[in-house]
């Protein structure tokens, strides 16, 4: 792997050799920002994401990081830890909330599978997304419910006014191969946006220094890994965007968009379960429109489906039953939201602005399980032994909420709201229907203004997250159908100071204080089961600096300290949250040469974090350091083609690491070209 990533580089520099500036395409328009892809009506004013905390990730910072999918542009932002989940799926923790508690949309339309109530973010490629905001602490009411740990908003592309294509190829090792393309443009008042993806590899490879005979992930624990490619970290992904807008003045717009994701892939999990998904298929289609209806009221409207399946198999079971079977033969998934929400903006006033908001969600899920006889005893619906009858589970969310912005005096900004959010279970596949939940949740924001360079922020609110459909029903899971919504009342006080046009401070304390947090407890070797628990809290510290005392020189740095502890049971006993680091550093260093190329590099430090086996045993895992790096060279223009060369290096040192879930990729390299017309 060295040989060829030292080729790699000998390649890169020769080309740089021969390649000069390319000059700025005279009235080139490239793709622009999907301003409707946002639930909140942000071009009209309105303070409340100033009143908590909220990073931008933006084109040009996932390019820099060499970012493939969603979760691996959200890998720096600060306070988000991005893991591998027990299905070998990529998820978030934002402030040592998981990612149930996190409410993940895809241009304002919540984009989790139904049942889980989560979305695997490595499924989701970063081609056609133009930014991603990531809203902590006490988010704006608009959003709806089950924010409890904040919002995650992948905003999309849409058509400029400049007809704009692009195409990438990029190849890596294990017959690693990248493509994509994608254009759009305007024609009077509409404007379209398309693109397609395809992405494959036979999977990736582990560190050079990784052990096949060490006690945690090796020979004979419950990964089995014996070093070389990780078992089952192949995948084929295919995925295609689509959008169409009509603007028939400044004051009314509509789009609907299309967004489909046609996977295949390996599951490199514990337990000695070998899983594969034949098929994951994700497609979400959104209708939004917006209309001024006098200068001081505006109206926002979307509605939209989201569909998922997906079949997951044990691969390690084979006709003989040779091998033994550890779960079930296939399990299939078909998920379906239905949803919408209806938004006011009303202008009071220089001295106040009003917004309400109404959300609406139906989830449904259906599920079939072909069990093994070896592991549960010879089961037979009809002629079709092992065939479990399908199930069904159904519930609908409703959610209202008023928020009020008041200019109290000259750069004091309050902002007062609430939300009632109501769950209705529907479905219980036989089982009795669970209650009715509702919640009544307020919140209080304030922005101080106390120079031009320098504000403060203060934001305190209470946020619920009802149960998901697997913890209150899932007989093998251990669903509770008389589980209480989780609550937490959410506080941060901030500062931001911008010193002088290169360098930006901002500094953000926070404290979750949760009631009935859920957690999924084994009360046996074989059993499990959701519960509420007593009372948990999160704390912690971000820091972020900016600077950039040249055009050519970027540095950020930030860092986030976080204590969380859950508790063991209803008695007064703590333990440590399970996979939350407490202390995580990143830096990003960029410098762009004369001559056309662009160097970037990426450093990040994780410690003290901890896991637990079966009998709750705390395992600490061990710190690990990472550096990444990018290189960009710009090639000159031919008859109006722009192109560039890029080379990525991931885990330059080849650090062996984990975090609970396995050993992760050693050091790897993508190395590819981007053209535009």
């Amino acid at each position: 792997m060295l040989k060829r990533i030292l080729f790699s580089l000998f390649v890169l520099l020769t080309v740089l050799g021969q390649a000069n500036v390319s000059p700025a395409r005279a009235g080139q328009v490239a793709e622009e920002f999907f301003e409707l892809g946002d639930v909140l009506v942000k071009a009209k004013g309105g303070n409340m994401d100033l009143a908590t905390t909220v990073n931008t990730i933006t084109v040009e910072d996932m390019k820099q990081q060499g970012a493939q999918s969603v979760g691996d542009a959200l890998e720096f932002v600060p306070g988000v830890d991005v893991q591998g989940g027990g299905k070998g799926q990529s998820t978030l923790k934002l402030r040592g909330f998981d990612q149930v508690n996190v409410k993940v949309l895809i241009d304002g339309v919540p984009a989790h599978e139904s049942y889980f109530g989560s979305l695997d973010l490595d499924q989701i490629p970063v081609d056609s997304v133009a930014r991603i905001e990531v809203t902590k602490g006490a988010s704006s009411v608009l959003y709806g419910s089950n924010t409890m740990g904040g919002v995650v908003n992948i905003i999309t592309k849409k058509g400029g006014k400049k007809p704009v294509t692009t195409v990438t190829t990029s190849f890596g090792e294990n017959n690693t191969q990248n493509y994509a393309a994608s254009h759009g443009a305007a024609i009077g008042k509409f404007n379209y946006w398309m693109s397609y993806g395809y992405r494959s590899t036979d999977g990736f490879d582990l560190s050079h220094d990784f052990d096949k005979n060490n006690d945690r992930t090796g020979l004979g624990t419950e990964y089995n890994e014996d070093g070389g490619t990780r078992d089952l970290s192949d995948f084929i992904k295919r995925t295609a965007n689509a959008k169409l807008g009509y603007e028939y003045d400044r004051d009314s717009k509509i789009y609907l968009s299309f967004d489909y994701h046609n996977n295949e892939k390996g599951c490199p999990t514990n337990d000695s379960r070998y899983w594969s998904y034949s098929e994951w298929n994700q497609w979400h289609l959104n209708l939004v429109g917006e209309h001024d209806l006098t200068d001081r009221i505006t109206m926002r409207a979307r509605t939209f489906y989201v569909d998922h399946d997906d079949t997951l198999e044990d691969v390690s079971w084979d006709k003989d039953h040779t091998t033994e079977k550890k779960w079930f033969a296939t399990s299939s998934y078909d998920d379906a939201t239905l949803g919408g929400e209806v938004q006011a903006y009303i202008d009071l006033g220089p001295w106040s602005q009003l917004k309400l908001g109404m959300n609406y969600l139906k989830d449904n899920h259906k599920q079939q399980d072909f069990l093994d006889e070896n592991c549960f005893g010879v089961i037979k619906f009809g002629d079709t032994p092992g065939l479990q009858a399908q199930e069904e589970y159904e519930a609908d969310t409703y959610s209202v909420a008023v928020e009020n912005e008041t200019l109290t005096i000259d750069k004091l900004s309050v902002i007062l709201g609430f939300s009632y959010d109501f769950k209705d279970p529907k479905k219980a596949n036989n089982q009795p229907v669970p209650d009715t939940m509702n919640a009544f949740n307020p919140q209080a924001g304030m922005v101080y203004d106390v120079t031009d360079t320098f504000a403060l922020h203060a934001s305190v609110g209470k946020k619920t997250r009802f149960p998901q459909l697997i913890e209150l029903y899932s007989d093998m899971a251990g669903g509770n159908p008389d589980l209480d919504p989780q609550q937490t009342i959410a506080y941060e006080v901030g500062a931001t100071k911008q010193f002088n046009s290169y360098l930006n401070l901002s500094l953000a304390l926070f404290y979750n204080d949760i009631e009935d947090r859920i957690i999924r407890e084994r009360i046996s070797k074989t059993t499990s089961i959701y519960k509420n628990v007593g009372e948990s809290t999160i704390k912690g510290v971000e820091f972020d600096i900016d600077l950039t005392p040249t055009a050519k020189l970027n540095l950020n740095l930030n860092y986030t300290y976080l204590s969380a502890t859950d508790k063991a049971d209803n008695s007064s006993r703590e333990r440590d949250a399970e996979n939350t680091p407490d202390h995580k550093l990143n830096l990003g260093l960029g410098y762009a040469f004369d001559f056309g190329l662009s160097t970037f590099v990426q450093a990040s430090y994780t410690a003290d974090q901890v896991e637990y086996d079966r009998d709750y045993k705390e395992i600490d895992i061990d710190s690990f350091f990472l550096i990444n790096a990018k290189f960009i060279q710009k090639l000159t223009m031919i008859h109006g083609l722009d192109a560039e060369v890029f080379l990525d290096l991931k885990n330059l040192t080849d650090k062996d690491y984990e975090e609970g879930n396995g050993p992760l990729a050693g050091r790897s390299f993508l190395a590819g070209m981007n053209f535009t017309f």
